[in-house]
């Protein structure tokens, strides 16, 4: 049988290939197709641009595109209009490290879940009474915001045949073990169901199949360009190859391999239907590591190079069959107008609460960045374990469907700490939501040491967007105090704290936060010497009113690079009852009794901020100012009412921070100082810190007239999955420090209560 005139041209092209002269034109042949078939690989893909370029160069263009995992993401850019320089650009542009996580900015998270938001080793949900183990380390936030947002101008279609470039992605259908090709639907969730390496991203379900990364099964997709219509395949593959058997000689490789067998089995397959393969020399590279984005690219690039003149000849004998049809750019799209917005997921959250946050209407324009914004606001409200939007034509008109994933009622946290003032505890925490009534929240926190930590509290949002709450709580903790003056006497003393109250609060955006409190204070000073006045406990039993504004707009909890935070507090107390307890008796003191305790009333004033600005990726400064005026802080045994200096982190709601000093070094009553810092980020997550304060301060035993003093130190930070660690060496200037050597050390390791 003779061969069809398309095959005639296939068979000459093929055979032109491997001549060195160019062909002269073929008008009565049909022009062959080319497809471009990119395999998984992890950070290993980008290597496809390399090869992407130099066919660019060649003047070769694919008719048709299929990828497999981080081959989808570079095949569906490239084919819905991106050039390859413009891929470079976009892959520097991304951070990697915060795609491959589900972590948003701090300063996109409501106020009250910034102390819970990464600030854990575990972080375990509670369903139905028991314990729910994730189904992969990424529910996919980030990356399928990502997704969304440069894959806008695609929106509209939903048949990926219909791009510039046709193009398909794969699959692997974890209920039946089965390949599935993605050609239509909505190409972010192709192309999210393609990425999604088992273990690493959770599975995410599309009709019936629950999917994962294509490269599973199959890994490269050559036959599939054939179906779509290829004549001719050129083929990128950048993903494991299979190891000999001097090269199996770790339990590591050997599961490797064994994982991998049906992938490679397959590949051995397509390699089978690819006319020009290339195969980028990648061992030296790790699959979820984007340090290296101009090597990995330009090591497609080399490997791609001695095929151009065959690029070449190709592109000249395709053009002799007549002209390629132009591509047909996807418009620019600024806006779209929603005619119906549909919530999906939510059975915990209402509809209602959740189009409020949106705050979106039909009808109106809605741009990419209006939209990622809403959706972070979304998630920022702690409501769900992940927020996704999708576009769907449907006739003549735009529908935006939200889907959500509720976040269970309960989570548990866990982590380990250890600092010199807390020494070694274990932080424990579980909070739940609408256990009494709706829109409600109980947190129970502790630090489980010998200077322990506990802290209770039930709030009732009494809004729907959840701005307006009234807290209960109860608090309780233990702290050295390693000076304290008494009586003529100086020496460690233990503060053993109980605070119950009452708060009306009011969130004010996602960033600041305005309470109103009432609490009952029960502070007690246990002396951990032997006293020569025979005094071995202090008990002090206040009533507190106060107001505190508080914003923090860090992106990061530790290490931030840019935003602010501070507080103004304000508050008036009374002493209700003063008790002195002895070695041989206890003695209780009310208002109007004469002995040491003063019932005065008294003012406490306190504001504090701090300011983080990057003038380069690496380096961020930081500047801030503190100031507090205590009314009527005569001596520790008439009142209670001091504040603390020293340490990095404060340990007790009195402490303030000051380099160059122990933990609750120096009591103070008054104070007015500034401090500056440096981080420089040496090398991925380990960072080198500079920091340097000087302040006025009014001791105890100070009537009139201040003492100044000022510290700095160099130290070192690295944040791991433990949390951060800091260790580093510090030098105080203080004419009074007399207990203390001027240089110290001092290291923190884990999160924080």
């Amino acid at each position: 049988m003779r061969p069809t005139p398309k095959a005639q041209a296939v068979i000459f092209i093929l055979v032109v290939l491997s001549l060195p002269a160019q062909v002269r034109s073929q008008d009565s042949l049909v022009r062959p197709k080319l497809g471009l078939a990119l395999s998984g690989g992890g950070a290993k893909g980008l290597a496809h641009i390399g090869v992407i370029k130099v066919m660019e160069e060649a003047g070769l263009r694919p008719d048709y595109i299929t990828g497999v995992s981080m081959g989808s993401i570079i095949g569906s850019l490239y084919a819905i209009g991106y050039t390859t320089d413009s891929l470079i650009r976009l892959c520097k542009a991304i951070d990697w490290g915060l795609v491959l996580s589900d972590r948003i900015p701090e300063d996109r998270i409501i106020f009250l879940e910034k102390k819970h938001y990464y600030n854990s080793m575990i972080t375990l949900p509670v369903s139905r009474n028991k314990i729910r183990l994730p189904s992969g380390l990424i529910a996919g936030q980030q990356v399928e915001s990502l997704l969304n947002y440069h894959y806008w101008s695609a929106a509209g279609i939903n048949d990926f045949s219909k791009l510039p470039i046709p193009f398909l992605c794969v699959g692997t259908d974890m209920l039946t073990g089965k390949e599935v090709v993605l050609s239509k639907g909505y190409l972010p969730d192709a192309i999210r169901a393609s990425i999604a390496i088992p273990s690493v991203f959770t599975p995410i379900k599309i009709d019936t199949a629950l999917l994962v990364d294509g490269g599973v099964v199959r890994n490269y997709a050559a036959s599939e360009l054939r179906n779509m219509g290829a004549d001719i395949v050129i083929g990128s593959y950048v993903s494991l190859r299979r190891s000999n058997e001097e090269d199996l000689e770790s339990a590591y490789s050997i599961l490797k391999q064994v994982g991998f067998l049906t992938s490679l089995a397959d590949y051995d397959r397509q390699k089978k239907e690819t006319d020009i393969l290339i195969e980028p020399d990648m061992k030296d590279f790790q699959s979820l590591t984007f340090n290296n984005i101009d090597t990995l690219i330009e090591r497609g690039y080399l490997a791609a190079l001695p095929f151009k003149e065959k690029f070449k000849r190709l592109a000249d004998s395709l053009d002799a069959f007549g002209p390629q049809a132009p591509l047909m750019p996807l418009p620019d799209i600024k806006y779209l107008v929603f005619d119906k917005i549909v919530v999906r997921g939510n059975s915990i959250t209402s509809t209602g609460e959740i189009k409020g946050v949106l705050d979106i209407r039909p009808g109106q324009k809605v741009d990419r960045e209006l939209l990622a914004e809403r959706i972070e606001l979304l998630y920022g409200n702690a409501w769900f374990d992940k927020v996704k939007y999708r576009i769907i034509p449907r006739n003549d008109s735009m529908i935006l469907e939200i889907d959500c994933i509720d976040r269970p009622n309960a989570m548990i946290y866990g982590s380990l700490h250890y600092d010199y003032a807390l020494s070694a505890g274990l932080l424990l925490s579980f909070s739940v939501l609408d256990l009494i009534t709706p829109r409600s929240v109980i947190n129970a926190e502790s630090y489980i040491g010998e200077f322990y930590r506990y802290r209770l509290s039930a709030i009732q949002f009494i809004d729907r967007s959840q701005k307006f709450g009234v807290e209960a709580s109860y608090f309780m903790d233990n702290t050295l105090f390693p000076l304290i003056e008494l009586r003529g006497e100086t020496g460690p003393m233990l503060s053993q704290n109980i605070y119950t109250g009452l708060t009306v609060s009011k969130r004010i955006g996602l960033n600041h936060m305005m309470n109103f409190s009432a609490n009952y204070e029960n502070l007690r000073l246990v002396t951990n010497y032997l006293s020569a006045s025979q005094i071995e406990r202090l008990t002090y039993d206040y009533l507190r009113l106060s107001y505190t504004y508080q914003a923090n707009t860090l992106n990061y909890k530790h290490f931030p690079d840019r935003g602010f935070t501070y507080s103004i507090f304000a508050s008036a107390s009374k002493l209700l009852r003063g008790t002195m307890k002895t070695s041989d008796q206890k003695t209780v003191y009310y208002n109007g009794d004469e002995g040491d305790f003063a019932f005065n009333p008294f003012l406490t004033v306190r504001g504090w901020f701090r300011d983080y600005v990057s003038p380069s990726p690496k380096l961020t400064l930081n500047f801030g100012a503190e100031a507090l005026f205590v009314s009527d802080a005569d001596s520790v045994t008439s009142q209670n009412n001091f504040f603390l200096l020293g340490g990095i982190e404060p340990t007790t709601e009195r402490s303030v921070p000051v380099i160059g000093f122990r933990d609750n070094q120096i009591p103070v009553k008054s104070l007015g100082g500034v401090r500056l810092g440096a981080d420089l980020e040496v090398l991925k997550d380990f960072h080198l810190c500079i920091d340097a304060n000087l302040l006025a301060v009014q001791e105890l035993d100070r009537q009139s007239g201040v003492s100044f003093i000022g510290g700095y130190g160099v130290g070192v930070g690295y944040m791991t999955i433990a949390g951060p660690i800091r260790a580093g060496v510090m030098h105080g200037i203080y004419d009074r420090e007399i207990f203390f050597n001027s240089v110290k050390g001092y290291i923190s390791v884990g999160f924080s209560f």
